[in-house]
């Protein structure tokens, strides 16, 4: 029998062998969606709302912006754009990126040109990023 330690890791396909609907399987992992990046600022910063997301548009100042989390969530974010992703945190939040400590409250993470970035949910308004190679 397939036996999961986590249902974060978890592939669709076992998540549907165990039971669950193709909706459900794909929901737990968070969902893809295809953003266009927006804005110049937090407060108008195309939204993230998925678990995995593939942004266009960036132009060294157009953005995203991550939603409210509750410690233990995670995006994943490819900014597929010639440009620097601007990234913000929710309101009230902060970025730590490895090497600056916590981070600056309200402060954007600026992501580079075809780089993958994790953002995980430590507390209410702390995010971590960490970007691929």
């Amino acid at each position: 029998a397939l036996q999961l330690r986590s249902i974060e890791m978890a592939f669709a396909k076992e998540l549907t062998g165990l039971g669950f609907s193709g909706a459900q399987a794909s929901g737990i992992g968070g969902g893809y969606a295809a953003v266009v990046a927006a804005g110049s600022a937090q407060g108008d910063g195309t939204v993230i709302q998925a678990g995995m997301n593939m942004v266009t548009a960036a132009d060294g100042t157009k953005g995203v912006t991550l939603f409210a989390g509750s410690p233990g969530d995670e995006t994943w974010i490819f900014n597929n754009s010639g440009s620097t992703l601007k990234v913000y945190p929710p309101a009230g939040s902060a970025i730590s990126v490895a090497g600056t400590g916590v981070g600056t409250g309200n402060a954007a993470f600026s992501q580079l040109t075809y780089k993958a970035t994790i953002y995980k949910c430590f507390t209410p308004t702390q995010w971590v990023a960490v970007t691929t190679a």
